[in-house]
């Protein structure tokens, strides 16, 4: 090992990736890795180190977001690949480092790695945060949609569809976005509103009615309550029939 890199460069304990990869992601511990291989000369195994740990990083979340199975058992996986990663990282470097501090070098410090990790988990949780209120499946009606949760079958959201439709809801003309779900016994339908009407006493003292109208003809008689939301279906107020 260079004895002026071993001067200038510090490194990371390997075992702090895995605490990383645990309690951030793969992502923070696998840049850490990457950039030890840099620190201590060796550029290439540095540069490829950090590509797959970008790309693999990448293909993970795209993977866990798209699979259709469970949140469960998808949060499961995703956790479990990132303990292996950090373990990998960890045990991979382990001589590289140890033999770095008998020649002499240095700890590098945790300070930046943690305020990068920080950030980058608060803008994940806005994130989630922000796309959460719109569920993953759809019926298109015209140019409108109808968003269903996990907790609607399909065939529920259909016959919720198709009963708009008889109404004239949807045209070719225009898009009204809605949402369905269900909590507990209750079902919750969300629709888009735009700001001017938010107050209009026409439109939200029609809401019972409406909510009356989809209890009787669409959800046997269970209780359905109406939603008034933004574009990201984020509640503004909310309706039961009378």
């Amino acid at each position: 090992m260079n004895s002026t890199i071993m001067q200038n460069k510090k490194l990371w304990n390997p075992k702090s990736f895995i605490i990383f990869s645990v309690f951030f992601s793969l992502l923070p511990a696998g840049i850490m890795y990457s950039l030890n291989f840099g620190r201590s000369g060796n550029n290439k195994k540095q540069n490829i180190s950090l590509t797959l740990t970008i790309v693999g990083f990448i293909i993970l979340t795209a993977l866990a977001v798209l699979l259709p199975i469970p949140d469960t058992i998808s949060k499961a996986i995703y956790f479990g690949i990132n303990v292996g990663a950090g373990i990998y990282f960890m045990n991979d470097q382990k001589s590289l480092y140890e033999n770095y501090i008998q020649n002499g070098g240095k700890r590098a410090s945790y300070l930046i790695p943690i305020i990068i990790s920080v950030l980058l988990l608060v803008l994940s949780i806005v994130a989630i945060i922000y796309s959460s209120y719109i569920p993953d499946k759809s019926i298109t009606y015209d140019k409108s949609q109808i968003y269903y949760t996990n907790n609607v079958t399909k065939s529920e959201a259909q016959k919720l569809g198709d009963y708009l439709k008889e109404q004239g809801v949807f045209s070719s003309n225009s898009e009204s976005d809605m949402k369905i779900d269900k909590k507990k016994d209750v079902y919750i339908f969300s629709l888009i509103i735009n700001d001017d009407s938010i107050n209009n006493k026409e439109v939200t003292d029609s809401m019972p009615l409406i909510s009356k109208e989809l209890s009787e003809n669409v959800f046997n008689n269970k209780k359905v309550q109406v939603d008034l939301c933004d574009t990201r279906f984020k509640v503004l107020k909310s309706f039961n029939s009378n």
